[in-house]
């Protein structure tokens, strides 16, 4: 978890990484109770994580810092919620089903979330973040179940492909799903883009 974070001090001890983890909850709670994300000052995370500003800059470098490492968080634990998913997935089960189960994971998880706390968070990941080319890198951890996936798959509606392909058709699917949340639009979601998008993602991965 340290590594995902890229903490300014690397903890060795678990109660050092128990910290880190009760700063990053503090920042979780202090942007969803607050009006404005861009209020939210280091004080105030201060105030909820019950540590000194001294202390948050200890294993962060800035509060830009803190919020690249808590947007790294999210999207790290959200498409590794994924993994066990796939590989739990039946060897008989169709190209459908697969990515029917995909799709509805993302989905169901953007629906959860309110695009006026996620897109002002976004842009300040954005604007912190060191390497923003590499923003979708951390959703590769899904190759190699989906290759795996496709190798032990007895249905025949699976196309066996290697990294490249794989990973350029997760990056694909991501745009189908995620821009019209991230644009507000109200096609976000609806059956018709649940379809279209379903379809798509067949095709990609279909035999």
């Amino acid at each position: 978890m340290a590594s995902d974070k890229k903490l300014r001090t690397q903890p060795k001890q678990s109660r050092a990484e128990a910290t880190a983890d009760i700063i990053i909850q503090a920042a979780i709670h202090a942007l969803e109770s607050a009006e404005e994300i861009e209020a939210v000052t280091s004080q105030n995370l201060a105030v909820k994580s019950g540590f000194s500003v001294g202390s948050l800059y200890r294993y962060f470098k800035n509060k830009d810092d803190l919020y690249t490492s808590l947007w790294r968080f999210f999207v790290t634990r959200l498409h590794a919620g994924l993994v066990p998913k796939i590989e739990a997935f039946p060897n008989h089960g169709t190209v459908r089903q697969l990515m029917m189960m995909v799709s509805e994971y993302y989905f169901d998880n953007l629906r959860s979330r309110r695009p006026s706390r996620v897109i002002p968070f976004y842009r300040l990941f954005i604007k912190a973040m060191p390497d923003p080319e590499n923003i979708y890198k951390v959703m590769d951890v899904l190759i190699e179940p989906l290759m795996q996936a496709q190798i032990r798959n007895q249905s025949g509606t699976m196309k066996i492909m290697d990294e490249n392909e794989v990973r350029i058709c997760l990056r694909a699917s991501q745009a189908m799903i995620r821009n019209d949340f991230m644009e507000r639009n109200p096609y976000f979601g609806t059956t018709s883009h649940e379809r279209i998008v379903l379809d798509l993602l067949v095709r990609l991965f279909q035999k």
